[in-house]
């Protein structure tokens, strides 16, 4: 039995459960999964539930100061130590430019400093962020969520050495376009993939000591080009 506590911000994300489940390992163990209140979040604590997990919810809010998540960390470590968290938070259907940077960068970037922190003063660890191609790669039609990404993104690969000095490991996930609720009707554009394939990549880099992965693997490659190619000869949906 794993005694530690496993974390999932983003409760309703489709790719944060999908690599929760990948990762956690039989039950029993304490899971929270915090996030807005939603069916989905409900539903997800009772698919774990029946497979004899404890789960509890947690709300978590972007607006959250650093105080405030640090109390909320404490709050979840009130009973086992938290030694597996997993960050999906994004959204790409904020009000405006400013709730966009807020909810996809700067509330991640605080949350994650603050794991990084409680995980190595514990000495160990797995951290998980779900980042998204679009931080290497902005895109003009996202670019409130891109440039989140960009924030929360580099703050993870920033800490990544100094979390690993004190025993906790550090991923960060690319992926490019997932097929799940928040693309549904969107048109799949080649190196489309899904949560699962996303959880499988995630449980494969954490086996090595890299500090990123690209879900999928050609992704990277992909957006080295792009990059390099002016926006105008690029389709609508990648400028």
């Amino acid at each position: 039995m794993t005694t530690g506590t496993a974390l999932l911000v983003g409760g309703s994300s489709e790719i944060g459960m999908a690599v929760l489940v990948e990762l956690l390992g039989p039950p029993p163990r304490r899971v929270v999964l915090a996030g807005r209140p939603s069916g989905e979040l409900w539903r997800n604590a009772e698919l774990l539930r029946d497979v004899g997990y404890y789960v509890t919810t947690a709300q978590y809010d972007a607006t959250l100061q650093a105080e405030e998540i640090d109390g909320l960390l404490a709050h979840l470590n009130a009973d086992h130590q938290l030694d597996l968290a997993v960050v999906a938070v994004g959204s790409m259907d904020e009000e405006s430019f400013t709730d966009g940077l807020v909810v996809n960068g700067l509330a991640v970037a605080l949350l994650v400093r603050a794991l990084v922190q409680r995980l190595s003063a514990a000495g160990c660890g797995k951290l998980v962020l779900i980042s998204s191609a679009a931080a290497v790669r902005p895109r003009q039609s996202i670019a409130a969520y891109s440039l989140g990404k960009q924030l929360a993104d580099s703050t993870a690969v920033l800490l990544a050495p100094q979390a690993a000095k004190a025993g906790v490991r550090v991923l960060v996930v690319r992926p490019g376009f997932v097929a799940t609720r928040m693309t549904e009707g969107l048109q799949k554009p080649p190196l489309a993939t899904t949560p699962e394939k996303v959880a499988w990549r995630v449980a494969l880099a954490l086996r090595g000591r890299r500090t990123v992965v690209w879900a999928p693997a050609p992704m990277a490659l992909a957006v080295r080009v792009l990059r390099h190619l002016p926006a105008r000869v690029l389709p609508a949906q990648l400028r």
